[in-house]
C-alpha cells in the first residue's frame, strides 16, 4: 500500500506542476503511470465513475470523474442554449459547422420573437398581462360594445428597454462562450478537482464528491427557478382572455399557436438567463474552493511556498476572467431583474401612478417578485463568499508562523516571503466593477428589513 500511495502522489505532483507551468493538458507519461497504477490494483476508471463512493482515486480517475459527472453534462446544456458550438470547427465538416451556427441563430430568433409576442400580448414580466377598459366611443365609431380592452404602459421603459438589455446580455454571452472563451470552465474545473483530491500523507479525501454535490446543487436550483417561472407565466395566462395586438381578428387556432409560442419563447428567455447566471455561480464557487484547497495544501506542507505563489498567480488570471469577462453578462441581466422586481413590488403596494384599477393575483405576483429577486441576489452572494475567502487567504502567512512544529523545517525566509506576499493580495470578486463584500450585503438586507417593517406599520402591506 505504501508503494501505491507513493506512485499516486508522484503522479498528482507531476500533474500539478504541469498546471503551474501553464500546461493545461495532461502529460502522457503521467497518464501512463496512472494507468499502470490502476492496473496493478485492479481498479477501473469506469467503475469509479459509476461508483462515486470510492474514497481514493488516482489523477486520471479524478479527471474522468470530473468530466463525466459535471463538465460534460453542463457543456451539453450550454450547447442546447446555443452558447457553445454543436461541433468543433477544426474537426468537422462545413455542413456541420453551418448547422452549429444555425442553431445559435435559431435561439436568437426565438428570443426576438418572444420580445415581439410579449409586446403584442401586453405581457409584462414584472406583473403579467396588463389591459384596461376604455369606452369604445373613444377608439371607434362602431357601437357593438360599450367598452374595449386596450394595452397600456410606456413602450420604451416597459418593453423596448428591458428587451434590448436582455438581448444584449444574450449576444455578449454568445460571444463569450462561443468565440472568446478558451475552455475556461473546463480548465478551472479540472484544476480544482485535482486540488480537492490532495490530502496530507496520502489519506483518503471525499472533497471531490462534496464539491460535485455543491456544483450540481446550483444546476438543480437553476432548473427549479425555471420551472417556477414557467408555472407563474402559465398561471397568468390562465387568468382571463389574451388579446394579441394586430391579430385581434385571427382565428382561435392562430391565437392558440401564438399563446404556445409566447410560453416557449419566454421559457427560452429564462433558460438563457439561468444558464449564464449559473455559469457565473459555478465559476465563483470553484474559485472559492480553489483558494481554500491551496490554503490547506500550504498549511499541510503538501506544496512548496514557491509553487503556492505560482498557483496564486494562476488564480489571479482566473479571477480576472470572472470579473472582467463573465461578470458584465450577469450585470446586464441583473439590471433587468432588479427593475422587474422593484416595479412588481411597487405595483403590489398600489404605488403605480397609472395602473390603479388592476387587481393583482397576490400569490402569483409575490412569487414573480421573489423569482426576480432571487435571480439577482444569487450572483452577489457567491461573489461575496469568494471575496471572503480571498480575505482569509491574506492571513495564511500568519497561520504559517503559529505552526512551528509542522513547519519547523521550513526556512524562515520562505515563511516571511509568504507572509509579505499574502498580506498584499487583493482577491475580490467584482460586479459592476465594484468589489462585492459580505458586509455590504448585510447592510442592504438590514435596510430592506427596516423599509419592510416601516411600510407595514404605515398600512401599505394590508
Amino acid at each position: 500500500m505504501d508503494n501505491v500511495h507513493f506512485s499516486t502522489d508522484y503522479v498528482a505532483s507531476d500533474l500539478l506542476d504541469s498546471h503551474v507551468r501553464g500546461n493545461n493538458k495532461l502529460p502522457e507519461p503521467a497518464m501512463e503511470r496512472s494507468a499502470t497504477s490502476l492496473d496493478a490494483n485492479s481498479v477501473d476508471i469506469g467503475e469509479i465513475t459509476e461508483s462515486p463512493d470510492t474514497d481514493y482515486m488516482s489523477t486520471s480517475a479524478i479527471l474522468h470523474y470530473c468530466k463525466s459527472k459535471i463538465l460534460i453534462p453542463y457543456l451539453k446544456l450550454l450547447t442546447i442554449m446555443g452558447l457553445r458550438p454543436v461541433v468543433e470547427a477544426a474537426h468537422s465538416s462545413r455542413c456541420a459547422v453551418y448547422f452549429s451556427h444555425l442553431h445559435s441563430a435559431q435561439v436568437a430568433v426565438f428570443m426576438v420573437l418572444g420580445y415581439i409576442l410579449q409586446y403584442m400580448a401586453c405581457f409584462r414580466r414584472d406583473r403579467g398581462f396588463c389591459y384596461k377598459l376604455v369606452p369604445l366611443a373613444l377608439t371607434s365609431s362602431l357601437e357593438y360594445e360599450s367598452y374595449k380592452q386596450v394595452c397600456y404602459g410606456n413602450v420604451t421603459f416597459t418593453y423596448v428597454g428591458p428587451s434590448v438589455l436582455h438581448f444584449v446580455g444574450f449576444v455578449y454571452s454568445l460571444y463569450l462562450f462561443r468565440i472568446s472563451d478558451n475552455e475556461q470552465l473546463q480548465n478551472l474545473m479540472e484544476r480544482v478537482f485535482l486540488l480537492s483530491s490532495y490530502a496530507p500523507q496520502g489519506s483518503p479525501s471525499a472533497n471531490p464528491k462534496r464539491l460535485l454535490r455543491v456544483l450540481w446543487c446550483f444546476i438543480v436550483l437553476s432548473a427549479l427557478w425555471m420551472g417556477l417561472s414557467l408555472c407563474s407565466v402559465n398561471l397568468m395566462m390562465a387568468e382571463g382572455m389574451i388579446i394579441f395586438r394586430w391579430m385581434e381578428g385571427c382565428s382561435d387556432e392562430w391565437k392558440l399557436v401564438l399563446k404556445i409560442l409566447l410560453i416557449a419563447c419566454t421559457l427560452i428567455h429564462d433558460m438563457v438567463q439561468a444558464t449564464v447566471t449559473t455559469s457565473y455561480c459555478l465559476q465563483a464557487r470553484l474559485l472559492q474552493a480553489h483558494l481554500m484547497f491551496l490554503k490547506e495544501r500550504l498549511l499541510n506542507r503538501t506544496i512548496t511556498p514557491l509553487n503556492w505563489m505560482r498557483e496564486i498567480a494562476e488564480f489571479r488570471k482566473l479571477l480576472k476572467y470572472l470579473n472582467d469577462d463573465l461578470a458584465p453578462a450577469v450585470c446586464l441581466f441583473t439590471i433587468v431583474n432588479v427593475s422587474w422586481a422593484v416595479s412588481g413590488a411597487l405595483w403590489l403596494l398600489d404605488l403605480d401612478r397609472v395602473d390603479t384599477e388592476t387587481e393583482p393575483i397576490r400569490g402569483i405576483s409575490v412569487l414573480n417578485v421573489l423569482l426576480w429577486l432571487s435571480a439577482s441576489a444569487v450572483p452577489f452572494i457567491q461573489a461575496a463568499r469568494l471575496s471572503h475567502e480571498g480575505r482569509l487567504t491574506q492571513s495564511v502567512g500568519h497561520e504559517l508562523s503559529v505552526r512551528p512544529f509542522l513547519h519547523q523545517d521550513t526556512a524562515q525566509e520562505d515563511i516571511t516571503t509568504v507572509l509579505m506576499f499574502a498580506s498584499t493580495l487583493k482577491l475580490q470578486a467584482k460586479l459592476f466593477h465594484y468589489p462585492i463584500v459580505s458586509r455590504y450585503l448585510y447592510l442592504i438586507l438590514t435596510l430592506g428589513t427596516i423599509v419592510l417593517f416601516s411600510l407595514g406599520m404605515c398600512h401599505y402591506l394590508q
